[in-house]
């Protein structure tokens, strides 16, 4: 389902995730402001009045989408965006980042959960702080190197095939056979 879909980008910068504080959704709008870019906001929650009426007082270009029907629709609303924001201030996997990957969307995400790891070697986006400034560098300089930009959409479809299931059971499989030597 996540693949690169060579859509028309529509969207500068995509958040994808519940509308709450933990998931640095504020962050990602005081972002957009410093940058004056299109934006996307998929996903809904208790947040989403406040953050209508920030989008609408501070004149921004965001979409607020709201929940996505199913896994086809956010790949492709993910393949319609240049970059993945992902501001959270605590996560599991967070599985988003690798679908974004997957559709070959670079990504700029806070070191929570196995993000570091996804991220550590340059390839497929950038770690960036809990702070609208940063985002708003980081996503600029992205938006603004052609090179850069194709290099972490590159490298992420290298790292997200490494989740792919058959990739993932021949991992695990050559894993127990170095054991068994």
């Amino acid at each position: 389902i996540f693949k690169s879909m060579d859509l028309p980008k529509e969207y500068d910068l995509i958040f994808v995730g519940r509308l709450e504080s933990n998931k640095g959704i504020n962050l990602f709008i005081e972002a957009v402001k410093q940058l004056n870019v299109k934006a996307l906001i998929v996903g809904d929650g208790p947040l989403k009045g406040s953050i209508k009426l920030k989008i609408e007082k501070w004149k921004l270009k965001i979409d607020v989408y709201g929940w996505a029907k199913d896994s086809g629709e956010i790949a492709e609303l993910l393949n319609k965006s240049k970059i993945l924001v992902m501001p959270s201030y605590n996560e599991g996997g967070p599985r988003v980042v690798v679908e974004a990957m997957a559709c070959g969307v670079p990504v700029l995400a806070t070191p929570v959960g196995i993000v570091p790891d996804l991220l550590k070697n340059g390839l497929g986006g950038e770690i960036i702080a809990w702070e609208a400034h940063d985002i708003a560098q980081k996503a600029s300089g992205l938006l603004n190197d052609p090179d850069k930009y194709r290099k972490y959409g590159h490298g992420g479809l290298e790292i997200a095939g490494q989740f792919e299931k058959r990739a993932a059971i021949k991992n695990y499989a050559d894993k127990l056979q170095n054991l068994l030597k």
